[in-house]
């Protein structure tokens, strides 16, 4: 329904400057899990959806990622 521009969809793309914020989100919000665990695997996904679908900041990949937090893991 809405418009999505060229901003919108970056189709597996990243600047540097985006790079920079998807590894800071990953570090913050998944830092404490192992490297090669499925749990970080999964975040590193999430953050990838949101980051496709216009979620670009730090403060809004977090704010979108912190409600599954409260969720539990196994």
């Amino acid at each position: 329904m809405g418009h999505w521009g060229d901003e919108m969809r970056h189709n597996g793309f990243a600047t540097p400057e985006q790079l920079a914020i998807l590894t800071e989100a990953l570090k913050e919000l998944g830092g404490h899990l192992p490297l090669d665990s499925p749990e970080r695997d999964t975040l590193a996904a999430e953050i990838m959806m949101l980051f496709e679908s216009g979620v670009e900041t730090l403060e809004e990949l977090k704010a979108a990622l912190s409600s599954h937090k409260n969720s539990p893991r196994v």
